[in-house]
């Protein structure tokens, strides 16, 4: 491919392929902030009571922040997109990851995906452009 392969587009559609990564990003990302900042928070603290490791970052990260709680939400989701590993690790219990609320795993992990896509969408894009201009 050449560099006039991506110049050649329209420019609306060179603005949709560098948008859109971004807009998919900020939506996962406006999904966490709103899932920490909710009602729901507490319910994830109080189902995941046996986890050695949440009640060991609670006291040093606090719940009242909304730094903390973004940060405490993400390492949660991060659980439960890996939960064999989180289990193995000992980080989590294998019965509480079990009984998580259905509806805020599937929240949580929609939010996750949504970051994770936007950001290899962006980087993956920008590495491609990259590439192109530079021939």
């Amino acid at each position: 491919m050449t560099p006039d392969f991506y110049y050649s587009w329209h420019p609306g559609l060179r603005f949709a392929f560098l948008f859109t990564p971004f807009v998919i990003m900020m939506s996962g990302v406006a999904m966490s902030t709103y899932l920490a900042l909710s009602r729901n928070f507490e319910t994830m603290i109080a189902s995941l009571q046996k986890s050695f490791w949440l009640q060991q970052q609670m006291p040093f990260w606090g719940t009242t922040g909304w730094r903390s709680r973004c940060y405490l939400l993400s390492t949660i989701s991060g659980a439960l997109l890996y939960p064999k590993l989180s289990v193995r690790s000992g980080m989590m219990d294998a019965e509480e990851l079990r009984n998580f609320p259905r509806y805020l795993r599937r929240k949580m992990l929609v939010a996750s995906w949504l970051t994770i896509i936007g950001s290899a969408w962006l980087f993956i894009g920008f590495a491609l452009i990259k590439l192109l201009v530079q021939r």
